[in-house]
């Protein structure tokens, strides 16, 4: 069964960011703790668009807080930032002045931006602007989308050929098509046979795809925290952990794909807890 507990003891390894990002939003009115005249006055502009990046900058002038804690911009499609919609950037910089280049936006795609700061009085925002990204240039290697099997070499289960076991049968196999409007992201659809869609960014010289950790399997209930796959290494003893780098697939012109060093994590208690860890997983195109 995929989703048994593994017995192992885990270490957690903390990476350490310059940036990071999350999706939540504030609520200034909670925490602020003195009148807004005494809050920093914040001017927030864009610079460099493109069809999936931009650049956003901001300028911070004090009012009464000696010392900003932490600073950032919130960017989403909706100009009301529901927190389902919500990206938050965040960027711990000392100056009065800074910038972040956000990336894997939607080409012809309108995203709406407001920065912030937090100190010891509260929050404060700039006014809300908006930009919209360029048109993307057209996916190249359109023989990535399709169909495909799954053939896992798991360091826990062994080979596991997905269309041998019957993993199809309830949501049907992995399905990659392009993410519209991108010029190189993909959805692929079903990747671990949990009927969810994970993203991934195409580097069409190296022939690689990129997939950033992100859920792939939720719990019905609210007693367990999501499943994300990452890529995940051995420290010295035999532990599994995970990483927060990028995993990477790599394909070839017959639409085979090739998933390296990929496993499925979720927290507990602090810690990472592996459901998977494969050495290697082979996706094979079907004709359907």
């Amino acid at each position: 069964m995929k989703l048994r507990l593994i017995g192992f003891c885990i270490l957690w390894i903390s990476i350490l960011l310059g940036f990071s990002a999350c999706d939540e939003t504030i609520d200034a009115d909670k925490y602020n703790k003195v009148s807004p005249e005494l809050l920093p006055v914040l001017s927030a502009s864009n610079d460099s668009i493109s069809f999936d990046r931009v650049k956003l900058l901001a300028d911070i002038t004090l009012k009464g807080d000696e010392k900003i804690l932490e600073s950032g911009f919130f960017v989403c499609e909706d100009k009301t930032f529901p927190d389902s919609l919500n990206r938050t950037i965040t960027a711990v910089e000392e100056d009065l002045a800074f910038n972040y280049w956000v990336d894997k936006l939607v080409g012809s795609t309108e995203y709406f931006y407001k920065a912030y700061t937090y100190s010891a009085n509260g929050f404060a925002f700039s006014e809300v602007n908006s930009f919209i990204t360029d048109e993307p240039p057209v996916f190249e290697d359109t023989y990535l989308f399709g169909s495909f099997n799954q053939v896992d070499n798991s360091i826990f289960n062994g080979q596991v050929d997905y269309e041998e076991e019957g993993y199809w049968d309830r949501y049907g196999y992995i399905k990659i098509t392009q993410v519209e409007n991108t010029y190189n992201q993909v959805e692929i659809y079903n990747f671990w046979a949990y009927g969810h869609t994970i993203i991934g960014v195409v580097d069409f010289e190296k022939k690689e795809i990129a997939i950033s950790p992100q859920m792939i399997y939720e719990f019905k209930d609210d007693t367990n925290e999501p499943i994300f796959i990452h890529k995940w290494g051995v420290l010295d003893g035999g532990y599994v952990v995970y990483s927060e780098d990028d995993v990477i697939a790599t394909y070839d012109e017959d639409g085979t794909i090739i998933v390296k060093m990929w496993g499925a994590f979720n927290k507990v208690n602090g810690l990472y807890n592996p459901f998977e860890a494969c050495t290697e997983t082979k996706l094979i195109k079907k004709d359907l």
